[in-house]
């Protein structure tokens, strides 16, 4: 039930005061006066069930979380996928086995950058600060295996899938400086393992970049310079 209440307009120290209306209080179970809509609170309640209900599934962020649905998983946004680090690597360390044609689809540049580091770091643990070469000559072999590859290929190919294809492929001289680690490479068994090394880390770019781009009769010009490339590696590894 509503009570008016009314304030007196002329009570009061001043005359200046702000007017006060009437104002009515009514409760919740009170019925709506005749002319007003007896379905206003429903209308407020509405836009809220819609949004909970079709907001979310139209790709509209959750009220609750803020997240989408249909978002990817944030490694994903960021190009690190596990799954094709894992494959790709499986791949490199396995020569004999057979490269899919469409394995470097997925320019993934998160594992090359990883052995990079590891390589580094293993490096490091032998008193070698090689980072700064290791960048650099990555870097340098990289462009240069792009331009001759593109030069060679009909069909070409970006050059992040170059760092890719020479990233994995650094795999084998990761586990070289593991090695050094364990016994000195500076000699005839180190020398020795060295070249298995480099001939597995050539043998293992050379055949993606001819499974890629199709290049069967120039198998041996895409290996010699990628070969060169991995005994630079192998070079800072060993001295």
């Amino acid at each position: 039930m509503s009570h008016p209440v009314v304030f007196d307009m002329n009570s009061g120290p001043s005359s200046n005061a702000m007017p006060f209306f009437p104002t009515n209080y009514a409760s919740e179970n009170t019925p709506p006066p005749a002319g007003q809509m007896s379905g206003s609170r429903q209308h407020f309640a509405t836009p809220t069930n819609s949004f909970h209900s079709s907001g979310v599934h139209r790709g509209m962020p959750s009220p609750v979380t803020g997240a989408y649905e249909d978002e990817p998983p944030l490694l994903e946004e960021l190009g690190i996928n596990f799954q094709h680090i894992r494959t790709k690597s499986m791949s490199v360390l396995n020569p004999m086995n057979r490269i899919d044609a469409h394995i470097m689809d997925d320019t993934d540049l998160a594992g090359p950058l990883f052995f990079c580091l590891l390589l580094g770091g293993f490096l490091l643990l032998t008193g070698k600060v090689q980072f700064g070469y290791i960048y650099g000559l990555g870097g340098v072999g990289c462009v240069a295996m792009y331009f001759i590859l593109n030069l060679m290929s009909e069909n070409g190919i970006d050059i992040y899938r170059v760092i890719s294809v020479l990233g994995y492929c650094l795999l084998p001289m990761v586990l070289l400086a593991f090695f050094s680690l364990i016994f000195p490479l500076n000699g005839i068994f180190g020398y020795v393992l060295a070249g298995c090394i480099i001939s597995w880390c050539t043998h293992s770019a050379s055949l993606m970049f001819v499974r890629v781009l199709s290049l069967v009769e120039q198998r041996m010009l895409v290996a010699y310079p990628a070969g060169l490339l991995y005994a630079c590696f192998a070079l800072l590894t060993i001295f």
